[in-house]
Formats: structure tokens, C-alpha cells, sequence
């Protein structure tokens, strides 16, 4: 049980480097600093709820 958990916790862990990177580096569209933050904080939002939700600590 304990096991899965980390593995789930190591990939979201991955997801949120990669979501970052994408953000911040990799950006497709040009977009102002304060977009790419609103972006990228929502997306940490939403990243989030589903790791809680994902560990059952919802």
C-alpha cells in the first residue's frame, strides 16, 4: 500500500517538473509574465487536488 502511494506521489512529482519546464521554458505561445504565472498556478492547483484526491486525503 505504501509502496503505490510513493510511486503515485514519485509521478506526480515528475508531472509537476515537467508542467514547470513547460510553463516556463517551453512556452508554445509568447504570453506575458503574470499569464504564464496565472497559468502555471492553476495548474499547481489543479495538480494538487488531484494528487490529495489520487492519496485518498480527500
Amino acid at each position: 500500500m505504501f509502496n503505490q502511494k510513493l510511486k503515485k506521489a514519485e509521478g506526480f512529482i515528475l508531472l509537476q517538473k515537467n508542467l514547470m519546464k513547460t510553463v516556463f521554458v517551453k512556452q508554445a505561445t509568447p504570453v506575458g509574465d503574470i499569464e504564464a504565472l496565472t497559468r502555471y498556478y492553476k495548474s499547481q492547483d489543479v495538480l494538487s487536488e488531484l494528487f490529495n484526491e489520487e492519496m485518498g486525503w480527500m
